[in-house]
């Protein structure tokens, strides 16, 4: 190959280079690393990309020293770093170091008020879990003044960026709350849309809803299958619910549930925190 580009123009040479990801910064090339688990390789290019500057190489760094991942765990110098990172304008580095600051976590004393100030900073540059975070402290009245309005506003700008801790609160509050068909429906939106990304609680809240009319062995088929999945993934309790409703839907229908199961494509979503 070497020899091959020696016989190219200089042009022609770039082009090959750029096309073949021949200039892929410390940052991508730690990206790729870490998704295919090669943390060795990975902590390399970050440590790379953080002294090169890069604020978003010292949060994946930071992570990685934080989680252990092909490390030691140094939560001091993870906290270091992400304080760095957060200020180099990398925003989930300041929503990390708010949340340590609302945990007490990693040698970072709780502080509320300060934690608010943090995720207010991060929330504003649109980061999905600054905003549920700080949602979250409206709601509880954590390091704020408590305000429900204001908590559901948060909450609902985190979900149209599809946070699905998010999601799923606002289905459960809309629930809880119901003042009327419209209070419900917007509950039930707030949950199909959590299950449509596969959450275990989103697809179990979904089978309640379908068995709100369990006299349809449509709706028998549908929470059979939504809770099939919630199973799957964990749901604490669904197991239970799906041997109960097993127990009193025919052969067929099961087998029409369990095809439907089979079927179903989650929709990729990011991590949350």
């Amino acid at each position: 190959m070497k020899r091959f580009m020696t016989s190219l123009s200089p042009a022609v040479a770039l082009v090959v280079c750029l096309a073949s990801g021949a200039f892929a910064t410390p940052l991508e090339e730690g990206v790729a690393a870490f998704d295919a688990a090669d943390y060795d390789a990975a902590f390399a290019e970050f440590t790379a990309g953080v002294e090169a500057g890069d604020a978003t190489s010292g949060y994946y760094l930071a992570r990685m020293l934080e989680l252990g991942l092909g490390v030691e765990p140094d939560a001091i110098a993870a906290v270091r770093l992400y304080r760095q990172a957060a200020q180099g304008g990398e925003v989930k580095a300041l929503n990390r170091v708010a949340l340590m600051y609302y945990r007490g976590e990693s040698g970072v004393a709780q502080d509320y008020p300060e934690a608010a100030r943090l995720f207010d900073m991060a929330a504003a540059q649109g980061d999905r879990n600054a905003l549920f975070n700080l949602g979250k402290l409206y709601l509880a009245g954590e390091g704020v003044e408590q305000d429900p309005a204001r908590a559901m506003s948060y909450f609902k700008q985190a979900a149209d960026q599809d946070h699905i801790l998010a999601l799923n609160t606002l289905g459960a509050l809309y629930r809880a709350g119901a003042k009327n068909a419209e209070d419900r429906a917007q509950s039930n939106r707030y949950f199909e849309r959590s299950a449509a990304f596969g959450n275990a609680v989103g697809l179990f809240e979904m089978a309640r809803v379908s068995l709100e009319d369990a006299e349809n062995p449509a709706r028998q088929i549908e929470a059979h299958m939504y809770l099939n999945l919630a199973s799957a993934r964990g749901h604490p309790n669904a197991p239970a619910a799906l041997q109960a409703l097993t127990d009193v839907m025919s052969l067929t229908d099961i087998e029409a549930a369990q095809a439907k199961a089979r079927g179903f494509v989650a929709m990729s979503a990011a991590g949350e925190n």
